[in-house]
């Protein structure tokens, strides 16, 4: 269960678990219990956008649940990973993979990025770190920053006890947004940075009946097909 428990937050692949060919007698399946869009909503919206390190805040909150990173990737995103459509992400194990820049985004680091040069056009370049996300004295954000930073927002927000508000939950609710959009597993598991499918399919144990119902109707094979209607004859 512990090994189960680190492939399943991320800290390990699943080939790196020694346990994977040792199978439980019954499998447990969890549903995750994560945000809910009003959730969302609420702890972005709790940022009121007046200062550097607000509008910093608020962008990597959007970032986390926008796009599923995870904490990591977040902190070494770099300037130079910075595109017009996409950033580039140092995933694990030295992997790397694009993530889009969705428009509430890219309103977002326009704002930041403007803030941001204001904020250090005294200091000299070399001062400066090369990373994206920096704190106040110029220097990468740490994990734990960011952990308290969603803490915080999330508290203000009055989110649900049951859920943990980590990043990686963030990770969690970006996942089943995305399932419930229609997306097909192996494009979710390519923007997530899986190298499994497998590990992407925990995720659809989230979904609710009605919301795997809509999916369907969404994505009827007969959708968009002309089909002539012949006239009723009374029997």
């Amino acid at each position: 269960m512990f090994f189960q428990y680190l492939v399943n937050e991320e800290l390990i692949d699943e080939q790196a678990n020694p346990m994977r060919r040792i199978k439980n007698l019954k499998e447990e399946k969890t549903v995750i219990v994560t945000f809910n869009d009003d959730e969302v909503s609420r702890i972005i919206n709790d940022l009121k956008e007046e200062i550097y390190s607000n509008v910093r805040d608020k962008l990597i909150l959007i970032m986390l649940f926008d796009t599923g990173i995870r904490v990591s990737e977040l902190c070494n995103i770099k300037n130079s990973d910075k595109a017009r459509r996409y950033i580039l992400m140092h995933g694990k194990g030295s992997k790397q993979r694009l993530v889009y820049i969705s428009n509430i985004m890219r309103k977002y680091m326009r704002r930041y990025e403007g803030l941001k040069q204001e904020r250090f056009k005294k200091r000299s370049q070399d001062e400066i770190k090369v990373y994206y996300f920096l704190d106040q004295s110029a220097v990468k954000l740490s994990r734990s920053r960011i952990n308290k930073i969603l803490k915080e927002h999330c508290n203000n927000a009055g989110v649900r006890k049951e859920v943990r508000c980590s990043p990686h939950d963030c990770r969690h609710y970006f996942a089943l947004k995305q399932l419930r959009n229609g997306i097909d597993i192996y494009s979710l598991s390519r923007l997530m940075g899986h190298f499994d499918t497998q590990i992407t399919s925990k995720y659809l144990r989230g979904l609710e009946q009605e919301d795997i119902l809509q999916i369907g109707r969404l994505h009827s094979p007969l959708n968009g097909l002309k089909i002539k209607q012949g006239s009723m004859e009374r029997l």
